[in-house]
């Protein structure tokens, strides 16, 4: 039930062909990292997860936002793709389990009524009484790319002299308007465009979520990550309080999968060299904490332009981050859900 290295390894291989070719983008050995980068060694195995923790017996059922490209989408072919269900599939093979996927926004719901095991994709310092979160299988923030020529220690300065490519009404223009108000700005439709327009050289750099840019970057070799101009987020699992045993086992998993390589073979296949830890690379000059600040101040100065009752979230200031496109079609990628 349990697979050793060359085993997992091989699934891994076999993910990254599959998922490239969905994508149209080439041979395999394109995103592939070769079984010396992603080494793991023989596991041993555990004691299977009991059947009265699961939803399904022997099956591991896994709730995330089928939406929230690259993450999570639907190909031409209607299969999920994406990095996430590829964690979630070496996550319950490693437990002994078949995978289930079921799609939710949220964690809250979705677990509390019994729907799924555990969520993935909440915010690892979610504050719940309803459930706990562990381990860590994901980093994201709003990114800077650049042309092939363009720095990786690009500054401040240098953005706010350039000219910057963003989809219009998204997260990323958000930011791009606060931290660089003088900047020549060019809109977009999507993150397609914008990855397009750097492409052609009609723009000197742009912003967008770093993953989804990360994914669309790896058809563009004359592309290059600068670094992120918004705090970190860091996603991890969500559990049911109560299942204190499969939580247990699920962050042990995360764990090994982030020691032996299979994260950082996944992690390379869907966002190419996007590193798999963005917290030291801030864009030099920007203040990430000042802006995220000044974010804060504003929206509860607008509090009462938000829903009928009053309140207002930061969804109703800024669009999350995300994509809508599907595996086989990355034609409207929008930067905001």
């Amino acid at each position: 039930m349990f697979c050793k290295a060359p085993k997992c390894m091989l699934r891994v291989v076999t993910y990254a062909c599959a998922g490239v070719m969905a994508l149209g983008l080439g041979g395999c050995s394109l995103f592939t990292p070769t079984l010396d980068e992603a080494a793991t060694s023989a596991r041993t195995p555990r004691q299977a997860i009991d059947d009265s923790l699961l939803v399904q017996a022997g099956t591991l059922t896994v709730a995330l936002d089928t939406a929230d490209a690259p993450q999570a989408m639907e190909a031409t072919d209607g299969t999920l793709q994406g990095y996430a269900i590829d964690v979630a599939q070496a996550l319950a093979e490693r437990l002994g389990l078949k995978l289930a996927v079921v799609s939710a926004g949220a964690p809250g719901t979705v677990l509390d009524a019994g729907e799924a095991d555990i969520y993935l994709g909440a915010k690892t310092d979610a504050d719940s009484d309803d459930y706990s979160v562990v381990g860590s299988y994901l980093q994201n923030a709003t990114a800077v790319f650049g042309g092939a020529d363009a720095s990786a220690s690009v500054s401040a300065s240098d953005l706010e002299q350039a000219v910057l490519g963003v989809q219009e009404g998204s997260a990323s223009r958000e930011a791009i308007d606060r931290l660089f108000p003088n900047a020549q700005v060019q809109t977009f439709n999507n993150v397609n465009e914008c990855v397009d327009a750097l492409a052609a050289g009609d723009v000197d750099y742009i912003a967008c979520d770093a993953t989804a840019g990360a994914y669309l970057m790896r058809a563009h070799g004359d592309c290059t990550f600068c670094g992120v101009i918004s705090e970190v987020t860091d996603w991890g699992v969500a559990v049911a309080s109560g299942a204190l045993d499969l939580a247990d086992a699920v962050e042990a998993e995360l764990a090994e999968m982030a020691g032996d390589g299979v994260l950082g073979a996944l992690h390379t296949m869907w966002y190419g060299a996007l590193p798999s830890s963005l917290e030291d690379m801030t864009v030099q000059g920007v203040d990430v904490s000042a802006s995220e600040d000044d974010l804060l101040s504003d929206e509860d100065e607008d509090a009462t332009d938000g829903d009928a009752d009053g309140n207002s979230s930061a969804d109703d200031q800024i669009p999350d981050e995300g994509g809508v496109a599907s595996a086989g079609d990355m034609s409207t990628w929008d930067d905001e859900a």
